[in-house]
C-alpha cells in the first residue's frame, strides 16, 4: 500500500453493496453448487490426461523438490524482523515459496492422485493458519493487522486465500474434514467476513476497490474465485460476483482508450491476467451471458503486448517494469485460444510451451489454460503482423519499427503523457533505441522495491525520477511528479519513410523562467535507419541546460561522439549544440541495474539553445 492509499468511508447511508436485484439475477444464472475453473480430483477423465504429459511430469518433479526442503521461514518472528529492519528482502523471498508449495502440491495431487502430498498440504496449511496476519509487512507499518486491531486483505492475503479455496474445492474429497474446516475458518475471518462487512456498511472500505491499477483486478478476481469455490449458497456467491463485476470497472478505466497499460507489460500481465480471470469466471458462471472482454476498449487492452512490441521479445520498460519483462504467454494469447469464437484469423504457435511462463503461485491461471481453452496443448496466435509503427494517441506513445527496405533491425520508441500514471516514473519525452534485439538507449525500468518505493520519498530514487531517464535537465531541475505535469503533442507526421513527433515539455518542469522546451523525435527508415532527437530551449534569463542518454552498455566518448555498445550491437550518437559549447560527462547511477547517464550539456548558461543527437547503427 503506497503513501497515498487510505481506506475511506462513504457518506452516511451509502454503500458499495450490490443491488439485491443484481444478486438475484446472477444467482438465477449461477451453478447450484460451488465451482472453479478446474474440476474436482474425482473427475479422473479431466485430470488423467495430464499425468504423462510433460507438464504433469514437471509439476511432479517440482512438487518433490519442494517437499524435500523444510517449510520456509515464514513466521511471526520473521515478519517482525522485516519491519524492525525496514528490509522486506526476507519476506519477499519466503512468501512466494509458500504460495508455490501450495500450487505445486495441489496440482501434483490432482494430476497424479497418489496421496503423496496430502500430509504436506495439511502441515503447510496449519503453518499458515498460525500466523497472526498474512499481510505483507510493508503494508502494515503501524502493525495494526499484526496487533489484530484490524484485518486488511492485501495482495498476499487474497492470493493465500484463493489458493486455499482451490485446494479445498479440487482436493476436498481427499482432505480430512478438520483441514477443510480450518481452511474455511481462516479464509472467512481474514478475507470474506471483514470485506463484506465493510462493503455493506460503507465504513473503512479498502482503498483498492476504487483504484485504477492492478490491485483492483487482482483483489476482486481472487476474492470472487475464493467465494465461488467455498460459498455453499448461490446467493452468497452471486453477491461476491455482483460486487466484483461492478467495481472491477475501475481497473478497466485505468487503461487509456488506446489500450495502453501505463504500468508497462509486466504489470499488464499481472493486472490484466486477473481481469481475464474475473471476466472468465463471470462468463463461466453465467453461461456466457456476461463477458467483460466483449467491448472495444478491453479488446485493445488485450492486444497491448502485440502492438507495443518493439522487436521480437523486446518491450518498452517505462514505469515500474522489469528490464527483461515479457508478457505472460497465456494472457497475451488468451483472445486467440479461449473457448468461443476468436473473431480474427489465427495460426498455430510452434516451439512454445504455454505453461513455461506461468507463475506457479496462482493456480487460477493454470486451471484456466488447462480446462478453458480450445486446446491447451496446441496454442494459437493472431496472424496480424506488427506494422511500421504503432501510435497510441491517447497516451502519446510511439513505437517505430524498420520497414521492408531498412537494412538494419533498428527501432525506437517515444513516450509522452503525464507524470501521474500508475507506477509512475518522471519520464516525459523518454525514448529508447533498439538494434538487433539489444536496447542501447534504455529506460532502466523499476528499482528493487523497498520501504521507500511507495512512500513520499519515491522520487528520491534516480531510477524513478527524471535523472535516470534520457530527458532534459533544465536549470538544474528535474521533472515534477503529478498528472498536472504533462507533455503536449505539437506535431506528428507519419509516412513510410519517417515518423516525426514534436512534444512541448515545458509543463513537465516547475521553472518560471522556462519559456520554451520542445523535443523533436525523427525516426528515419531509409538505409540502415536513424533517430534524431532535437531539444530546443528558451529561458527569460540564462540557465543551465542538458539532455541525456541512458545506457546499460559500454559508452566511450570521443569528442562529440558517443559509441553505445551492448554485445555485438553498436549505435553511434553524434551530438551538436547551438548556443553554447558541448560538454559530455558520465555518471553511473548507484542503484541496480547501475545504468550510465551521459549528460549532453551546454558548457555555459544559455538563453536559447538546441541540442541535437543523431543515433545510427554502426
Amino acid at each position: 500500500m503506497g503513501a497515498y492509499d487510505f481506506n475511506f468511508d462513504l457518506p452516511p447511508g451509502e454503500t458499495y453493496a450490490p443491488s439485491p436485484d443484481r444478486v438475484r439475477a446472477l444467482a438465477a444464472l449461477m451453478p447450484k453448487e460451488p465451482f472453479s475453473f478446474a474440476p474436482p480430483v474425482t473427475d479422473r477423465a479431466a485430470w488423467d490426461r495430464w499425468k504423462n504429459h510433460p507438464f504433469g511430469q514437471q509439476i511432479l518433479k517440482s512438487a518433490r523438490e519442494l517437499a524435500a526442503v523444510p517449510y520456509p521461514d515464514y513466521s511471526d518472528a520473521a515478519w517482525l524482523d522485516c519491519l524492525a529492519k525496514e528490509d522486506v528482502t526476507h519476506i519477499n523471498t519466503v512468501m512466494p515459496i509458500v504460495r508455490k508449495r501450495q500450487i505445486a502440491f495441489l496440482l501434483a495431487e490432482a494430476i497424479h492422485d497418489s496421496g503423496e502430498f496430502l500430509p504436506l498440504i495439511k502441515s503447510d496449511t496449519e503453518q499458515l493458519a498460525k500466523l497472526r496476519t498474512w499481510i505483507h509487512p510493508g503494508n502494515d507499518l503501524k502493525r495494526l493487522n499484526y496487533d489484530l486491531k484490524t484485518v486488511e486483505p492485501d495482495l498476499g492475503v487474497v492470493h493465500f486465500a484463493d489458493n486455499l479455496a482451490q485446494i479445498d474445492f479440487v482436493l476436498g474429497p481427499r482432505l480430512p474434514a478438520g483441514l477443510r474446516q480450518l481452511i474455511r475458518t481462516e479464509v472467512d475471518r481474514r478475507v470474506l467476513a471483514p470485506t463484506r462487512q465493510r462493503i455493506e456498511t460503507g465504513r473503512d472500505i479498502y482503498w483498492w476497490v476504487n483504484v485504477k491499477h492492478n490491485w483492483n483486478a487482482v483483489c476482486l478476481s481472487t476474492i470472487a474465485e475464493t467465494a465461488a469455490a467455498l460459498q455453499p449458497k448461490a446467493e452468497d456467491r452471486a453477491w461476491w460476483f455482483a460486487f466484483g463485476e461492478s467495481l472491477v470497472k475501475n481497473f478497466r478505466d485505468g487503461f487509456n482508450d488506446d489500450g495502453v497499460c501505463t504500468e508497462g507489460v509486466g504489470y499488464w500481465s499481472y493486472g490484466f491476467m486477473h481481469y481475464i480471470l474475473m471476466g472468465e469466471l463471470l462468463r463461466f458462471a453465467t453461461g456466457n451471458v456476461i463477458d467483460l472482454l466483449d467491448e472495444p476498449k478491453m479488446l485493445r487492452a488485450a492486444a497491448f503486448p502485440d502492438r507495443v512490441e518493439i522487436q521480437p521479445k523486446v518491450f518498452p520498460t517505462f514505469s515500474d517494469c522489469a528490464l527483461d519483462a515479457q508478457p505472460t504467454f497465456w494472457a497475451r494469447r488468451w483472445m486467440d485460444n479461449r473457448t468461443g469464437t476468436t473473431g480474427h484469423p489465427t495460426e498455430p504457435v510452434t516451439g512454445v510451451d504455454p505453461f513455461a511462463g506461468m507463475n506457479l503461485q496462482f493456480c487460477a491461471e493454470t486451471f484456466l489454460w488447462m480446462f478453458r481453452t480450445h486446446d491447451p496443448l496446441a496454442p494459437r496466435r493472431s496472424t496480424l503482423a506488427p506494422g511500421l509503427r504503432h501510435w497510441f494517441a491517447a497516451s502519446s506513445l510511439l513505437v517505430s519499427r524498420p520497414g521492408p527496405a531498412t537494412t538494419r533491425k533498428f527501432s525506437a520508441t517515444l513516450l509522452g503523457g503525464n507524470n501521474g500514471v500508475n507506477h509512475n516514473h518522471n519520464d516525459l519525452g523518454t525514448f529508447t533505441v533498439v538494434l538487433d534485439g539489444r536496447t542501447l538507449v534504455v529506460d532502466p525500468g523499476a528499482e528493487i522495491y523497498s520501504f521507500r518505493t511507495f512512500s513520499t520519498h519515491r522520487y528520491d530514487s534516480n531510477l524513478l525520477n527524471s535523472y535516470g531517464h534520457p530527458v532534459p535537465k533544465v536549470a538544474g531541475r528535474l521533472q515534477e511528479a503529478g498528472a498536472e505535469y504533462h507533455a503536449r503533442v505539437l506535431t506528428k507526421e507519419f509516412t513510410d519513410d519517417i515518423d516525426r513527433v514534436v512534444f512541448d515539455l515545458r509543463n513537465a518542469y516547475d521553472i518560471p523562467t522556462l519559456r520554451k522546451l520542445e523535443r523533436e523525435y525523427l525516426y528515419d527508415r531509409r538505409g540502415a535507419g536513424s533517430l534524431t532527437i532535437t531539444d530546443r530551449v528558451e529561458f527569460t534569463e540564462p540557465a543551465a541546460f542538458e539532455s541525456a542518454l541512458i545506457t546499460l552498455g559500454q559508452a566511450p566518448v570521443n569528442g562529440s561522439q558517443v559509441k553505445l555498445t551492448d554485445g555485438t550491437a553498436t549505435v553511434t550518437a553524434d551530438i551538436t549544440v547551438e548556443g553554447s559549447a558541448l560538454e559530455i560527462s558520465t555518471d553511473k547511477i548507484d542503484q541496480p541495474p547501475h545504468p550510465v547517464r551521459l549528460a549532453l550539456r551546454c558548457a555555459t548558461p544559455v538563453r536559447t539553445a538546441k541540442i541535437t543527437t543523431v543515433l545510427r547503427p554502426a
